[in-house]
This record gives C-alpha cells, sequence and structure tokens, in this order.
C-alpha cells in the first residue's frame, strides 16, 4: 500500500494553489489589474462607483470620526478608472498642539 504524499506540508495553501489543482495548465503568477496593480482574484473588493459599497464606506468613516475625536477627516482612496477601493487616509490632530494638522 503506498503512503499519501502532503504536496504542501507546513506551507500557506493561496488562491494560486486551488487555481493550479484545479486547472494545472493555469498561470503560476498573481493576475493584477492594469491600473492600479491590485489582484484581480481578491474577493470582498469595495468599489466607489457602486452604490451599495460607497454607502458601506461613507458608514465606515462616520463610525470612526465619531469613536475617534482626533481624527480631522478620513479620505477613502481609490482607483481613478476602475473605481477599486484601495485604503483610507486619515488626517489628525496634532496631540501637542503646536504644528496644527498633520497626516
Amino acid at each position: 500500500m503506498r503512503k499519501f504524499k502532503h504536496p504542501k506540508i507546513n506551507k500557506p495553501l493561496d488562491r494560486n494553489y486551488f487555481k493550479k489543482k484545479a486547472n494545472p495548465n493555469a498561470k503560476k503568477a498573481l493576475e493584477l489589474t492594469e491600473c492600479c496593480g491590485e489582484d484581480i482574484d481578491r474577493e470582498l473588493v469595495l468599489n466607489v462607483k457602486n452604490k451599495k459599497d460607497w454607502e458601506l464606506i461613507e458608514e465606515y468613516i462616520e463610525s470612526k470620526l465619531i469613536e475617534y475625536s482626533s481624527t480631522e477627516s478620513i479620505t477613502p482612496i481609490s482607483c481613478t478608472e476602475c473605481g477599486r477601493f484601495l485604503k483610507y487616509q486619515s488626517k489628525i490632530k496634532d496631540p501637542k498642539g503646536k504644528r496644527g494638522w498633520y497626516n
């Protein structure tokens, strides 16, 4: 009787592993968008051009502004071409009050 050999013991299993398992001829490298260089297969992607996603972004920003009084504003950063949400940028008060506001 032949013993089963595990292909990836103590190694992380990522999306590419399962793509290759489902289709051995699949590309090895990550597929990235041309405009912003983000992974095409990334799930749970927010898009500022989508009304429901924009509402989620607004709700998150509102809750963080209420929660953190030291935050002046939060800017959602997104790709200008495809609208994919990339990150939040917060502008907070200077804790020493000497230099005004800073990022």
